[in-house]
């Protein structure tokens, strides 16, 4: 009988699964462990463009696939799904006999699965637990997985810090860096002639990276307001070309989404948007970007690696560490043309020097290894 331990991997949008991929290669190429991959979620929404496709392409085998008829029109519909999701883990878990699962972030999700695993006995393993965003109710849901779990992965020192308070505990609470910033070790990026014939772009134009969520503790009214205030800073800029992906599944962001196509539509030369890029064309395009807009983790978190500029909107990271490269504006009125113009001003200030506060890049083998250590390997 193998001794080989299990562990379940779970994954419910691209931006997770992006952040987890290289700590499911580590399982999936390790000969004493067993890589279990549950794929739920956005990933399965023909809304969402399927994503779950890019996971089977990079090669991995999905075991289970947990529809939870994600539906994100209201408030009620994003708790019936969470119940389907409850439902769906429980029956997965009965099935693979994991002995631990593995989760990200703060995903609404998360709570349906966790609270599965803990009631169903399985440990689990929290990554980047410990942060603060004030803007969105990611904060509640990622301090109450951080409750939920066995042993703990935060990014950064405070993180860590926060969680020792929260458990009353330093045991299992391991600072590893976060694992976004693995992909610039590990993956081969495009480059701009590639990313042009890809996205169907002009490599001579600049390029803006445009990633806007719904900020969730405001009404949908305002997440509109500054999704239009994003187009009306970049319709008066000329000689750019706009990518947006589309908002997550968050509640507006169907709205969100739907306002942006309608941008795309009536001008076409300047605004494409894409369900998801897939991970190697959306840090292969980050890199190339003349500047990314928007209020995604990954322009606080991956853009500085890179030194690139960012213009960050709104409270929904309010709380993290913002690098040097980042202007923080409100995202009302005419906040996002005033720090776009800012930035063309001053470009090399925003551009030059990369920031390495969230990582070394390696984050996801010392996962891997603290995991083994956990269930009782010498590793």
């Amino acid at each position: 009988m193998s001794n080989k331990k299990k562990i379940c991997v779970v994954t419910a949008a691209r931006s997770e699964y992006g952040l987890l991929r290289w700590l499911i290669d580590e399982v999936h190429n390790d000969d004493d462990l067993i890589l279990q991959l549950v794929v739920t979620g956005s990933h399965l929404s023909p809304e969402f463009g399927h994503t779950y496709k890019e996971i089977e392409k990079d090669g991995y085998v999905i075991d289970v696939k947990a529809d939870i008829a994600l539906s994100a029109i209201n408030e009620q519909s994003i708790a019936k799904s969470m119940g389907n999701c409850a439902i769906a883990i429980a029956d997965a878990l009965e099935d693979l006999q994991p002995d631990m699962v593995v989760v990200l972030g703060d995903r609404y999700e998360l709570l349906p699965i966790c609270s599965t695993a803990l009631v169903m006995n399985v440990p689990i393993a929290h990554i980047s637990g410990g942060d603060i965003t004030e803007g969105a109710i990611d904060d509640q849901i990622r301090n109450a997985i951080t409750m939920l779990s066995n042993i703990h992965f935060p990014g950064v020192q405070s993180s860590g810090e926060n969680i020792t308070r929260m458990t009353n505990s330093d045991k299992n609470i391991f600072v590893v860096g976060e694992p976004g910033l693995d992909n610039f070790r590990k993956m081969v990026l495009l480059n701009r002639d590639e990313l042009a014939a890809s996205l169907s772009l002009n490599s001579n134009k600049r390029w803006i990276l445009v990633t806007q969520h719904s900020e969730t503790k405001v009404s949908l009214e305002e997440n509109l307001q500054m999704a239009k205030n994003i187009v009306k800073a970049l319709d008066g800029v000329n000689d750019i070309q706009v990518v947006i992906t589309m908002a997550n599944a968050d509640l507006g962001g169907t709205q969100i989404n739907d306002y942006f196509k309608e941008v795309v539509t009536e001008n076409p030369e300047k605004y494409s948007i894409y369900p998801s890029l897939g991970q190697l064309r959306y840090i292969s395009f980050m890199k190339q970007a003349y500047c990314i807009i928007g209020n995604s983790s990954s322009g606080i978190v991956e853009a500085p690696y890179l030194a690139r500029p960012v213009i960050n909107i709104g409270e929904r990271q309010k709380g993290r560490y913002i690098a040097k490269n980042v202007i923080q504006v409100s995202g009302y009125d005419s906040t996002i043309s005033n720090a776009l113009n800012m930035l063309m001003q001053n470009y090399a200030e925003y551009s030059s020097i990369p920031d390495h506060y969230y990582g070394d890049g390696e984050t996801s083998i010392k996962i891997k290894n603290h995991i083994k250590e956990y269930l009782s390997y010498d590793g």
